[in-house]
Order: C-alpha cells, then sequence, then structure tokens
C-alpha cells in the first residue's frame, strides 16, 4: 500500500521538506510577554479606578466648599437683605441685628441670629465650624458700633474653605467672608 506521504504518517517534516519544522511547542516567550502584559495593565486598572469608586464615601474636606458657597448664598441672598429681588444688598438694621444679640429687629428674613450661627446658616453637620465676617474696603469690621464677626476663628493649619461675597451695605461696599473648616 502506497501512501503519499512517504509512510511517515505523525513525524513531524524535516526541515527542507517544504517549509519550517513543526513541534507540539507554542511561541512560549511572546504569549508569555503578552500574559504579563495584560496581567500588568489590569493590575494598573484596578490600582487607578477602585479609588475613584470609593472616594465619595471617603471622608474629606470637599463638602467645606459647598458649606462655605451656600452658606454665604444664604446670607448675601436671604437672611440679611431687606428685600430678596435685590439680593447682595443688605439692610443695615438687619446686619447689625443679626451680629448683636441684644437687638433684635422685628421685620428682618431670620429667627436665629450670630449666635446660633449654623441653626441660622442651616448647617447641620456639627462636625463643621464655621465663622462669617464682614469688612468693608478699608479693613474695617464694624457698623454702628457692632463688630461684624461671628463664630470662632480657625485654627492655624486648619483645612479652612472660604466664600466670599460683596455686598453693598450702608451705601459702601463690603466683602461678606464665610469660613468653613
Amino acid at each position: 500500500m502506497s501512501r503519499r506521504d512517504g509512510g511517515r504518517s505523525g513525524h513531524t517534516r524535516r526541515a527542507g521538506a517544504g517549509g519550517p519544522p513543526r513541534s507540539g511547542r507554542a511561541q512560549t516567550t511572546i504569549d508569555y510577554a503578552v500574559g504579563v502584559s495584560v496581567f500588568l495593565l489590569v493590575v494598573a486598572f484596578v490600582f487607578g479606578f477602585v479609588p475613584s469608586l470609593i472616594s465619595p464615601f471617603t471622608d474629606d474636606a470637599t463638602d467645606a466648599v459647598v458649606v462655605a458657597d451656600r452658606a454665604a448664598d444664604r446670607l448675601t441672598g436671604d437672611l440679611l437683605v431687606a428685600d430678596p429681588a435685590r439680593p447682595s444688598v443688605l439692610d443695615a438694621d438687619c446686619t447689625v441685628g443679626f451680629f448683636d444679640d441684644s437687638l433684635t429687629p422685628a421685620d428682618c428674613r431670620y429667627d436665629s441670629n450670630a449666635s446660633d450661627l449654623a441653626g441660622a446658616l442651616g448647617i447641620g453637620a456639627p462636625a463643621r465650624s464655621v465663622n462669617v465676617t464682614l469688612v468693608d474696603g478699608t479693613g474695617n469690621r464694624t457698623l454702628d458700633g457692632t463688630e461684624l464677626v461671628a463664630g470662632p476663628e480657625p485654627a492655624r493649619g486648619a483645612d479652612v474653605s472660604v466664600s466670599r461675597r460683596a455686598v453693598l451695605l450702608d451705601d459702601r461696599d463690603w466683602t461678606v467672608l464665610v469660613r468653613v473648616w
């Protein structure tokens, strides 16, 4: 019985007999390099991506920026203004009454004053401290003998978020500073 392959079935072809020699081994060096590269890329992706997945659940100071902005907006757009249609134009009597416990103007838009600063500004987080200061262009912080400062001063080196608003008070330009830490 004659076979076309010359009776050598099951054997590998020798070099020079129509192509490269065949063996049972694959290209192990290239396969290993590709496999290790894919593994390293997956590990790098996991280390780079997983922290961004859990970052909303970690405690950091980014919420202090939002608290400071909202508190400044509430002061300059609602609590200390005579007319909400004219935000950033503060009422002098209401502003002085807010910072002075002995004065309680009846027609102002707030229920609690600077003695309960967190309550007046709607800050519910007990871990947050807040300071509100009004300063005019010359650095003056008083109006009609009342110092326009409420809340403790931040500790040196504290991570403080500051929100500023330019307002008109007593026909002068003032700056409202809200510091949260």
